[in-house]
């Protein structure tokens, strides 16, 4: 590429930074302006293949369930820009307010308009530990500013989705007593319309195309699971609520064959289908958790997913510790795992690894459960759950799934799914959405 148009390119790209970002080197400054501020830790990680290095900063940008940062220059300071093949640099950023879950970093190259040559940079991962120490991994594993010719500039920004985070916690020192239950209704409309309604017990169970399964572990753990089948296959004359149910009988026997890793079980669970010749495709969430160590580790792919609640000394009321963020290619669109090209792989899913402690409640579920009920509603269930002296894993799973229910037929209330409608479509939706609900509690004591 001439000079000229690299000089131009790189202008412009410092110009349309030069409104919203902030500076890495200034970060101290503003936190002493804004004593409440937290600090994240970011390590960018320079993949130690030949070209890797490059001369030019990055900027680079949190984004959250719960808002996202400024943008963050990075690798401008010192006696040389850029970073080193091979590397990894560590970077405190303060951010004003918390911002929740991390759910991806948006990533961009920030080009020197007097450097000519060696900007290509290959971006192994970005890790992020959040004031809580929460780590999450952000894999790259790509070149930003090349292309395959190598004559033109080629990608110099990225979202990169979150796959993997931990918390590290000492071990117990006393193992956890865990009980779990589950429940689950058939979207109304699948009720007598020559659907199988719903095979309901404590332990496993599916209702149209969602299914679950509770099940011990080797080691007197625990493993549950929820997955979602996409009803729109029965337009091609699929059953996905098959390929559900086989994908949680297949996990849940992994489970029982002493497999520990949630992304194992569930390529054990997919590799199940496949030699099956099942067709179809489905939302998933695995969790194992470890009652002597006082882990849970997880795995999730699409809008499936669960939710760590921990009560509050002495206020008989819980807060969220962790929620699994949604996986969506597009609104109303999650990653699936299933039979077409262009599926998304076990490999894919989100992972979590989580201390877990006496009083601690899992609530795991499909969308039916995220996209009726909002985080205050379930928090509000599971207090007066406890306040009514009736905080059995059973009875906890069939006050959520009957409130989802209940929230799912309202035509004109206000819920996660109305709200979520209304900003991606950009007009006002009110009311639930009707789904296959389906509930998994897990408490801990």
């Amino acid at each position: 590429m001439p000079f000229r148009r690299l000089a131009q390119w790189c202008f412009f790209t410092l110009q349309s930074l030069s409104t919203s970002k902030t500076w890495a080197s200034s970060a101290g400054a503003e936190a002493e302006e804004a004593p409440h501020a937290l600090t994240y830790k970011v390590e960018i990680y320079t993949g130690d293949v030949r070209g890797a290095g490059t001369h030019a900063p990055a900027a680079i940008q949190l984004i959250g369930t719960e808002g996202e940062s400024a943008e963050f220059v990075l690798g401008d300071e010192g006696e040389e820009f850029g970073f080193d093949r091979g590397s990894k640099r560590s970077y405190e950023l303060e951010v004003g307010d918390a911002l929740g879950t991390l759910r991806s970093v948006f990533v961009q190259q920030v080009c020197q308009t007097q450097t000519e040559l060696g900007n290509d940079w290959y971006l192994d991962r970005v890790e992020v530990t959040g004031p809580e120490g929460v780590c999450w991994a952000f894999p790259c594993d790509d070149w930003f500013g090349r292309t395959e010719d190598d004559e033109s500039i080629g990608v110099t920004q990225r979202t990169i989705p979150a796959q993997k985070a931990t918390i590290q916690a000492a071990p117990l020192e006393t193992p956890l007593k865990i009980s779990a239950s589950a429940v689950a209704y058939p979207h109304p409309e699948k009720v007598g319309s020559g659907h199988a309604k719903a095979f309901i017990r404590k332990h496993e169970g599916f209702a149209g195309e969602d299914a679950y399964f509770c099940t011990t572990t080797e080691h007197g753990g625990l493993g549950v699971g929820v997955a979602d089948g996409v009803y729109m296959w029965k337009q091609q004359g699929i059953d996905a609520g098959e390929f559900s149910r086989s994908l949680m009988r297949y996990a849940k026997q992994a489970i029982k064959d002493g497999e520990t890793n949630p992304v194992k079980v569930l390529r054990s669970a997919e590799d199940g289908n496949e030699r099956d010749e099942l067709k179809g495709s489905c939302t998933a969430c695995i969790a194992l958790i470890d009652g002597v160590e006082g882990q849970l580790r997880s795995a999730n792919v699409g809008d499936s997913g669960y939710m760590l609640l921990t009560e509050v000394p002495g206020g008989g009321r819980y807060e969220v510790r962790y929620h699994t963020p949604q996986q969506e290619h597009s609104f109303g669109c999650p990653y699936q795992l299933g039979h077409y090209e262009g599926a998304d792989a076990p490999e894919d899913a989100m992972l979590m690894t989580l201390p877990v402690r006496p009083g601690d409640i899992v609530v795991m579920g499909s969308d039916g459960l995220w996209d009726n009920l909002s985080t205050k509603q379930i928090l509000d269930e599971a207090r007066q759950s406890i306040l009514e002296k009736r905080s059995s894993a059973s009875s906890l799973a069939l006050q959520l799934a009957t409130a989802a229910f209940h929230h799912s037929v309202d035509r004109s209330g206000q819920t996660p799914y109305s709200l979520g409608a209304s900003e991606a479509f950009d007009m006002v939706y009110s009311g639930g959405k009707m789904d296959d609900i389906t509930v998994c509690c897990v408490l801990l004591t």
